[in-house]
């Protein structure tokens, strides 16, 4: 039976002792054999080849035969494979089998490679191990297929493909994504086998979603209680939450997150299960455009939101966070979260939109409706709130903002709730509010309520973080 023995470590190795052979010119392709190979080797020897080809070039070892002294751990006779004083492979035993372990070719990591072979002190009687003959050819670096960019692409600009010196590019699916960090993600076919970028890096550039700037712009305010119907991606941060029956609304924020409203994830105080919970995107049409929903992965609501009996709508936030994470394009877009400390100042017109009622009969709308409502302040909102407040609901807080005309018309209302109030800065939208509570839709002295997305930017952060 065919004895053997192999160990592969790492460790470092210095040369005491014996012969060193180095090639002055680079080893294309050759043969290294043990001394007086195919004769026994002789004893007490240590014999060392140091291998090297031109940059951008691998070195392939291939053992054609292999007859070393077998010994536990190849302490005594064997054969080692080294790259940068790294062990690559230690071998001794014999290896006429196919699953030896020297009948897989050794490729250097770079353009080098040293092979030492030492034997043990024994007398020439009792030695009649031949050694080993070993040949070995140069072979260009190849990278291999570089890694894929989710939401983008990869180009070839130059070379031969994988190989050495080929240069790539990168490509976020614009104008839906944005490289990060990176205006030109151009990476190169290194020598060591890494495709690296112009600043010596191998990590993958990412694609970042663009969030707030749709591909469509609504042209005007336009003439949901007395709005309007939203055109095809115009709104693409929207979307419909369905929650046993019942309808709300919600605006994306990220790939898997969900922003909306505490009330619309709770129903008595008991938080909705995942299984219920199911988002439609994309949607302007309910009618045309509905198809297959996503569903919710977890549901948090803020840990300060207590509203058993629907009069208390302080912390009226939740995040919904989604199963699988969703590929944005022009009917699907994130809405920018606001910049800590953003301005919410009176007068300025928010858009306003969702699938809730578009009048008194409360009857769904199944296109999606939107409106341009002024910021109301807070003195005005809160005498108004004063002014219909009963059953004890209680009145505005600073988590809160109002929005809406004095003579009514134009307003949010049932089936709104957790919808997108947004603001715009410098042609981006982001996301101000979320539609809360209020008094009577769109009625002469009344105004809609809005959870005020700047109060709890540290919460968003840390939610999302954390799960």
């Amino acid at each position: 039976m065919t004895r053997f023995c192999c160990i592969i470590w790492l460790f470092s190795f210095a040369v005491w002792g014996g012969s060193r052979l180095v090639d002055s010119v680079p080893a294309m392709h050759g043969e290294v054999q043990s001394p007086q190979y195919p004769r026994p080797y002789p004893p007490n020897l240590m014999r060392q080849w140091d291998l090297w080809v031109p940059e951008g070039f691998q070195i392939q070892l291939t053992l054609k035969h292999l007859d070393i002294k077998t010994s536990d751990g190849c302490h005594q006779d064997s054969l080692t494979v080294l790259y940068d004083q790294k062990v690559l492979g230690k071998f001794c035993g014999q290896g006429s089998s196919s699953d030896h372990p020297s009948k897989k070719p050794i490729l250097s990591p770079g353009n080098r490679l040293t092979l030492i072979f030492q034997t043990s002190d024994s007398t020439p009687e009792q030695q009649q191990h031949i050694g080993f003959s070993a040949t070995h050819k140069a072979i260009v670096t190849d990278c291999g297929e570089p890694e894929p960019l989710l939401n983008g692409r990869v180009t070839f600009l130059s070379g031969s493909q994988n190989q050495y010196l080929s240069v790539i590019q990168y490509h976020c699916n614009e104008p839906f994504y944005y490289l990060a960090g990176e205006l030109n993600a151009t990476f190169t076919c290194q020598a060591d086998g890494k495709w690296k970028s112009n600043n010596n890096s191998d990590v993958t550039p990412t694609c970042i979603p663009v969030c707030g700037q749709p591909t469509k712009r609504i042209s005007a305010y336009q003439r949901i209680i007395g709005g309007s119907d939203a055109p095809d991606e115009t709104i693409p941060w929207q979307v419909m939450v369905n929650i046993e029956g019942g309808r709300g609304g919600g605006m994306i924020i990220a790939d898997r997150w969900i922003m909306t409203a505490a009330s619309v994830a709770l129903s008595h105080g008991i938080l909705a299960s995942n299984d219920t919970v199911k988002v439609y995107t994309g949607l302007t049409d309910i009618k045309r455009d509905m198809s297959s929903p996503v569903y919710a992965a977890s549901v948090h609501v803020h840990p300060q939101y207590n509203n058993p009996n629907y009069v208390d709508y302080n912390n009226d936030i939740a995040l919904i966070k989604l199963r699988d994470p969703i590929t944005f394009n022009s009917s699907v877009m994130p809405v920018c979260l606001p910049a800590a400390g953003a301005s919410y100042q009176t007068g300025t017109m928010g858009l306003v939109s969702g699938f809730g009622t578009t009048d008194r009969r409360r009857i769904w709308s199944n296109k999606l409706k939107y409106v341009y409502v002024p910021l109301v302040d807070k003195k005005t909102c809160a005498n108004s709130i004063n002014f219909k407040t009963r059953n004890n609901r209680t009145g505005l807080t600073r988590n809160m903002f109002c929005a809406g005309l004095p003579e009514g018309g134009k307003d949010s209302c049932l089936g709104d709730g957790g919808g997108p109030f947004v603001l715009s800065d410098s042609g981006r939208y982001w996301g101000a509010g979320i539609v809360s509570w209020g008094f009577e839709c769109g009625q002469q002295g009344t105004y809609g309520v809005y959870t005020k997305v700047t109060n709890y930017l540290n919460w968003i952060h840390k939610t999302m973080k954390e799960n």
